[in-house]
């Protein structure tokens, strides 16, 4: 397939043209010889961690805030 936009590789990171000969590397388009590029660990858990706030996961099982709109934390009520 011919690249209709320029776009980089997801696996060698470098530059293709438009028109230039491209193929499905992992989930995005690459150039067709360059083999799908493994995420290291940080890359790895920041995927996860992305995945999870953009659910809404990781806020639900926090306590509500006591700060007041217009307040400083100074001037929340006090703990319990």
């Amino acid at each position: 397939m011919r690249a209709a936009y320029p776009g980089t590789c997801p696996a060698c990171f470098k530059d293709y043209a438009e028109g230039e000969v491209i193929t499905k590397v992992t989930d995005r388009w690459g150039h067709p010889g360059c083999p799908p590029r493994q995420m290291s660990a940080a890359e790895q858990e920041f995927a996860r961690n992305k995945a999870r706030i953009e659910s809404g996961e990781t806020f639900r099982g926090q306590k509500p805030s006591h700060w007041r709109r217009g307040a400083s934390p100074s001037s929340t009520r006090p703990a319990r």
